[in-house]
């Protein structure tokens, strides 16, 4: 037995609010929610890298460890990658932010929720 057929109803069309937000200057970032500008983000993605890797002793060391890790078959991260990372020039995909948090430990993720918050 099969159920009753419905007639089909469209969806009711929700109104865009991109626009609005673009002319009112707001950005879909970490300001939004108190954290800081984008350059704060790449700022404590740099540190997380440094926590990540203690044993690296010079940030050359640092690009060499963290590319080896994050390096996948598929998806090659180069040591020249890292350092634009570390020297907040490009900001890194959010798989390889997930991985160092990983490392890291999920402790991390409290320096964004509440950076007033000692680490």
């Amino acid at each position: 037995m099969t159920a009753p057929s419905r007639p089909f109803r469209a969806a009711a069309k929700v109104p865009s609010t991109q626009g609005n937000d673009a002319a009112r200057g707001l950005e879909m970032s970490f300001e939004n929610r108190g954290f800081g500008a984008e350059d704060d983000e790449r700022a404590w993605f740099a540190s997380i890298l440094w926590r990540a890797f203690p044993e690296a002793r010079s940030e050359n060391e640092l690009c060499d460890l963290a590319a080896e890790v994050l390096t996948k078959a598929k998806r090659p991260v180069t040591a020249r990658a890292v350092r634009n990372w570390l020297r907040r020039e490009n900001t890194p995909h959010y798989r390889y932010v997930l991985h160092v948090i990983a490392m890291v430990g999920a402790e991390a993720v409290f320096q964004i929720l509440d950076p007033e918050r000692p680490s």
